[in-house]
């Protein structure tokens, strides 16, 4: 089994390694390094397959193309015992990566659904595939260490922490496979503080809050604060199915949740998302633009909208269906 071998958190991935597109004309003469976030993933039978390279054209000019990877990869058929089990293929993940995508997170409580031995298939799938990971690993050492990406000569750190998990038997551990815990305070902050001493950005994508709710819970919020206070320059969450705010101030991020992607459900709040392209200068400075999308309800895949669903403000807490 071909895994991500226990590395010291100081090797730096190239970005040659992740490149299979060529990029376009505007994003080689850009000094810019661009980073294309979204949502939650999953590729159950409804998602149209036939649709995903119709995406190709919005991450074309990423140097890091992101997502949340909500499903296992494997062929395993016994299921943990839980409300939902997603899990697709190998040739998913290739669609995937010919798309563009080329960095996922596997913390979050869908990439353990049918049990360790899917977990690991799901590892080595994104190796055969191409694309890197963070979130999980063979060992709770690699889970926390994350991956630094050089991309124009600046240091990306990436980490996923998973605060809404698939449960005990999911987190890794000294020699067990599984993802990282985010209720973990200890690791958590360590690996944030490790990460950050070798990056000149650090990127947490966390798996966290109330499901079907538009705004963060005081926990999130105080949550993204520490977090900030060690180093996490750009937070981008996921797991509510909906867009939630986007703060921004002295050059640090928080995309509370982006919501799903490429994911099944009817109700057009859980359907709005968006591509969040983040923009680091060469003196490090940060920008950021949401663009709109909505899935589309036949092929589950998205495409751009004129307008987001999304709570500026968080009076309303109202809920939806989330499935």
């Amino acid at each position: 089994m071909k895994l991500r071998a226990h590395i010291l958190i100081s090797v730096i991935t190239t970005l040659s390694l992740l490149a299979s597109t060529s990029p376009s004309s505007a994003a080689r003469k850009s000094s810019d390094v661009i980073i294309n976030v979204v949502g939650d993933v999953h590729g159950e039978s409804a998602i149209k397959r036939e649709a995903i390279p119709t995406l190709k054209k919005y991450f074309v000019d990423g140097n890091l193309n992101i997502f949340n990877l909500e499903t296992a990869i494997t062929a395993e058929t016994k299921k943990e015992e839980k409300e939902y089990n997603f899990k697709t293929d190998l040739s998913f993940l290739k669609a995937l990566r010919s798309a563009g995508f080329n960095v996922a997170t596997v913390a979050n409580n869908h990439s353990y659904d049918f049990g360790e031995k899917s977990f690991l298939d799901t590892l080595q799938a994104l190796d055969k595939a191409g694309i890197k990971y963070v979130g999980g690993g063979v060992n709770s050492a690699i889970a926390y260490q994350g991956q630094v990406f050089t991309v124009k000569g600046i240091r990306i750190g990436v980490l996923g922490l998973a605060k809404v998990n698939g449960g005990p038997a999911s987190i890794a551990g000294k020699e067990k496979p599984g993802t990282t815990n985010g209720y973990d305070a200890a690791s958590t902050e360590s690996a944030i503080t490790a990460i950050k001493k070798v990056s000149d950005i650090v990127i947490v994508l966390v798996h966290w809050g109330e499901e079907g709710s538009f705004c963060p819970r005081p926990a999130e919020i105080s949550s993204a604060r520490k977090w900030q206070s060690l180093g996490a320059d750009i937070i981008v969450g996921s797991h509510t199915h909906t867009l939630q705010p986007i703060r921004f101030a002295k050059n640090q991020l928080v995309a509370y949740s982006m919501g799903n992607f490429i994911f099944y459900s009817s109700q057009l709040e859980n359907r709005s998302t968006g591509l969040l392209k983040i923009r680091i200068s060469p003196t490090k400075r940060i920008t950021y633009e949401m663009q709109p999308f909505v899935i589309n309800n036949l092929t589950k895949v998205p495409a751009p909208s004129k307008s987001v669903i999304a709570a500026t403000y968080c009076s309303n807490q109202a809920k939806t269906t989330v499935r």
